[in-house]
């Protein structure tokens, strides 16, 4: 009988109260390690980015010799441009994936993308209201989880009014983000706008135009000069600035271009040495001034002329901005 007794009989049941007890500190130790756990995949999983936040990401848009823009174009214009590892890009509307995008080459090559698109047909009102959700929310999470920056509705003062801006920039960035984390998400400005010595192109109230610290990655600027001279010591970048140096995000020239050559015109040598002299005034400026964390050279043409660093003094000088740059 004993031993029968010894193979069958129940280990003691503690008290009930004891049993809660245990119950709760299992409960908590579990809830301990499940948080410990996901911390540390968290961090393995998203570790701290340093491009961008610890050094100056350096980059371009490329109009090849031939005429072409793509990821190619960028590439070949190391070579002359030196260690580039942004490369800027557009749709002129919403893609419906990352694949399908002006982008779509970036990542096999080794080079980080900045993408801006725009919402079908233009309509910022409806991407505002929510009209495109879907659409937005499958574009972004086709987009590689590499940190990819990204826009939509670029220099917008054309275009809409402040408040219509920041209703538009809020609602995507919700979308964008709930979509896919990873990618860097912010406003695009337009220089022009914001020089208050030309009230007829003015924004009025800068501050308005700012979609608020909690819907915004960054806060860039396309800036040029039809004749050379430096950014920073216009009232338009200045005013930009100084708006935005009182929110907490990283600043990025998001297109930057000095001297245009105008349409069947000849280069002047006195302008491209001038160009280059302003390159190397900003790069000071720059260089002493680390909230702008991004400067991307427009090295394609536009409606002014060829804004493209053909010359070798022009050439030295932005080598010498991205040679001190991020590496990719």
């Amino acid at each position: 009988m004993t031993g029968v007794h010894a193979a069958t009989a129940q280990p003691p049941q503690p008290a009930a109260g004891h049993r809660r007890r245990t119950g709760r500190r299992l409960v908590v130790l579990t809830a301990a390690v499940l948080v410990a756990v996901a911390a540390v995949v968290v961090a393995h999983a998203w570790p701290r980015e340093s491009f961008a936040v610890d050094c100056l990401a350096v980059g371009a848009q490329v109009r090849g010799p031939s005429g072409d823009v793509g990821t190619a174009a960028f590439v070949n214009a190391r070579s002359t441009l030196g260690p580039l590892t942004v490369r800027r890009s557009f749709d002129s509307s919403l893609p419906a994936t990352f694949t399908a995008s002006a982008a779509r080459a970036d990542a096999a090559a080794g080079v980080r993308s900045f993408v801006s698109w725009k919402p079908p047909g233009g309509d910022f009102r409806g991407a505002a209201d929510g009209r495109y959700d879907r659409q937005v929310t499958a574009w972004a999470r086709s987009v590689p989880r590499t940190g990819v920056y990204a826009t939509a509705f670029h220099e917008p003062e054309n275009d809409m009014t402040a408040a219509e801006f920041v209703a538009l920039q809020r609602h995507l960035y919700s979308v964008v983000k709930a979509a896919n984390p990873t990618i860097h998400w912010g406003p695009v400005y337009m220089a022009y706008w914001w020089d208050p010595g030309e009230p007829s192109h003015y924004v009025g109230d800068p501050a308005a135009w700012w979609p608020g610290d909690d819907a915004a990655d960054f806060a860039g600027l396309d800036w040029y000069s039809a004749q050379p001279q430096p950014m920073t010591s216009t009232s338009a970048f200045e005013t930009w600035y100084r708006t935005m140096s009182a929110t907490s995000a990283p600043l990025y020239i998001t297109e930057y271009g000095q001297y245009a050559v105008g349409p069947g015109a000849a280069p002047e040598p006195r302008q491209q040495r001038a160009r280059a002299a302003a390159i190397r005034t900003d790069a000071e400026w720059i260089t002493a001034h680390r909230r702008i964390r991004m400067w991307l050279y427009w090295n394609s043409t536009g409606d002014q002329g060829d804004w493209r660093l053909a010359d070798p003094a022009s050439q030295r000088a932005w080598r010498g901005v991205a040679a001190v740059g991020c590496s990719g």
